[in-house]
């Protein structure tokens, strides 16, 4: 399919901010006569607004830990594991070997949350939790192993460095995130019309960045808001462009996404998951791609042809 997408580009009459507005048509010459319309303004239908909860993490496993390390950081779960451990036996995080998902029951996260705060990068947010803030972690799994991977050491940029201090400070905003509250955003989406067809656009706004305060990456972009818009309210057309877009096939397997794979289908332990993906790479069966994607080499394509050849 080669479906074309045209784009309206329109300012208020009672502000200079711009938006933008879409409307799917897998029709060009439809698309055409619709970039050539006779009316210059653009009437605001309907708006709707829904307050939507973004949820707190729960406490850090060996997965999950290898899956922000790999597809956050740009750290191999194998490479992840290595330095972890490396923190663990320097005294800075817990064990970090473990299925589990829940704090104990006896565990003094405060205490912990008071040993981190002297750290600059996130003073200000556990400051807020020890003055009130603070909110019981979500419920997750115990296995029975070890408890949830969680700083027991504070250390500073400089104390730590490279790929030890990233890794350390992803822990450290893991776990303080777990106690943060859930973020609240604002969900807009409004319907514009434009001479006979109908437009429309949504975006979303923080209202309250809750745990995304440490973990600033989960928060939305600023390039997610749009401006207020009221039902009844005329905009002017500034600009209509006409774009075309293509299906395309799924990409390939970063090793975040095959890290929940394995975990899901049972393919593997924690402690044995890194290792088979660092087997397929260096015996050839994957090239590492930006992004870490695992891009199949010629050998890993005919050695999964054998086996299927083998099972019929």
């Amino acid at each position: 399919l080669s479906p074309s997408l045209s784009l309206l580009c329109c300012s208020s009459l009672s502000s200079p901010t711009s938006h933008l507005l879409f409307l799917p048509l897998f029709d060009l010459p439809n698309c055409t006569v619709v970039c050539h319309p006779q009316e210059k303004h653009a009437t605001v239908l309907s708006v709707s607004k829904k307050t939507k909860t973004k949820p707190r993490p729960i406490a850090l496993n060996t997965c999950e830990l290898m899956r922000t390390a790999s597809g956050g950081l740009g750290i191999g779960p194998q490479d992840a594991m290595g330095i972890a451990e490396r923190l663990y036996i320097q005294g800075y995080i817990s064990y970090p070997r473990t299925e589990t998902t829940s704090y104990p029951a006896n565990a003094d996260l405060v205490s912990v949350l008071r040993l981190l705060a002297p750290g600059p990068d996130w003073h200000a947010a556990v400051e807020a939790l020890l003055k009130g803030e603070l909110v019981e972690p979500k419920g997750g799994k115990d296995v029975g192993d070890h408890p949830p991977i969680t700083p027991l050491r504070l250390a500073r940029e400089g104390e730590l460095t490279g790929n030890d201090w990233r890794l350390y400070d992803m822990v450290v905003r893991h776990f303080i995130a777990t106690l943060s509250p859930d973020a609240q955003l604002l969900h807009t989406t409004a319907s514009l019309r434009i001479g006979s067809e109908q437009f429309s656009c949504s975006g979303q706004q923080m209202l309250s960045p809750g745990f995304t305060r440490v973990m600033h990456w989960l928060a939305p972009s600023d390039e997610a808001r749009i401006p207020d818009l009221v039902q009844g309210e005329r905009l002017e057309v500034s600009r209509l462009a006409l774009a075309e877009r293509h299906t395309s096939a799924p990409g390939y397997l970063t090793e975040s996404e095959l890290i929940s794979l394995m975990e899901k289908h049972g393919i593997g332990t924690d402690a044995s998951i890194p290792v088979h993906i660092n087997n397929i790479c260096v015996r050839n069966y994957v090239e590492i791609a930006s992004g870490r994607r695992l891009i199949p080499t010629n050998l890993g394509v005919v050695l999964v042809h054998g086996y299927y050849k083998v099972s019929t």
